[in-house]
């Protein structure tokens, strides 16, 4: 669907996979009622009421934002621990994530799965196709209590917690995750430069061209640059990598940005290194700017591995 993903998203096609393994499993986190998937994203509306899409270049921006496809939601929840695992579905939108009584999430995750330990964050920044896994602690709460899931960029409310049934949860909060051996030692450098609204390294996509080959099994460092009209959420397919540095710009790594990402956002004036590591599958991969109208625009780049 090359030049329709835009549309496609902003009209209700995304959704999210929930995994779980034995490793997490051994950790007792929340589960079942306690484990809730949220997909935040914005939308708007015509005067029919049907979801409305009209892209523009610089990023489409809906109106109003919905959780798990409902507008204004609630979820009553028990004093209780509660794990939530949450995907920026939005098309270019960036949610900047608080709690309104200024309670700390718990960052136990993101995009590829559990970090090392886990870390107490007030704000969690997420662009189009960012994942993180996060605890949000009810306990001491009083029924009755209603806590507002909040957008610090755009001021939304997004989702409230309404504290609807006092329970005794002794769950406890996990420091130690999980093991992550670090990647080192790269054998080359590639620059990927993302330019305007459509390239990357000054090429449009085209579907019937490999732009570059990396060899099976080499740990590589990869520069990712812009020349403006950012955010670009740098998405590759098929492989996590390791977010190693930012400089400019923001000039700082974030807690949601450790273990293993196969989504970095790039802003501008910013320059950010990761390593790579294919060693599970040879063949044709993509590699994309995540804000979608950029993608449908061309920010896109076919390679393969050998």
């Amino acid at each position: 669907p090359h030049t329709l993903t835009g549309g496609q998203v902003a009209l209700g096609l995304a959704g999210a996979f929930i995994i779980n393994d034995a490793e997490e499993d051994a950790l007792g986190l929340p589960g079942g009622a306690y484990e809730v998937p949220l997909i935040l994203r914005d939308a708007s509306m015509d005067n029919a009421g049907d979801l409305q899409y009209k892209p523009r270049g610089g990023g489409w921006l809906g109106d109003f934002p919905l959780v798990n496809g409902t507008r204004d939601p609630y979820l009553t929840v028990d004093t209780a621990l509660y794990r939530f695992r949450v995907l920026c579905g939005s098309n270019a939108r960036i949610f900047g994530l608080t709690l309104e009584n200024g309670a700390p999430f718990t960052l136990i995750g993101n995009d590829g799965g559990l970090l090392e330990s886990a870390v107490q964050v007030g704000q969690i920044d997420m662009s189009p196709g960012e994942r993180v896994d996060v605890l949000v602690d009810f306990r001491g709460l009083q029924v009755g209590t209603q806590v507002m899931l909040q957008d610090a960029r755009s001021g939304w409310d997004l989702l409230e917690f309404r504290v609807a049934r006092q329970i005794s949860d002794p769950t406890p909060i996990p420091t130690a995750l999980s093991t992550i051996p670090p990647l080192a030692n790269p054998v080359r450098t590639r620059i990927f430069s993302f330019d305007g609204m459509s390239k990357i390294n000054g090429m449009e996509y085209d579907v019937n061209r490999i732009d570059f080959q990396v060899p099976f099994g080499d740990v590589e460092l990869w520069r990712f640059i812009t020349n403006g009209n950012a955010p670009h959420p740098v998405h590759v397919h098929g492989v996590p990598f390791q977010v190693l540095s930012r400089t400019g710009g923001r000039g700082q790594l974030y807690p949601w940005e450790a273990g293993w990402k196969d989504t970095v956002l790039l802003e501008d004036r910013e320059t950010i290194e990761v390593l790579t590591y294919f060693n599970a599958y040879r063949g044709e991969y993509l590699m994309h700017c995540h804000k979608l109208e950029h993608e449908d625009m061309g920010m896109m780049s076919n390679f393969v591995v050998v």
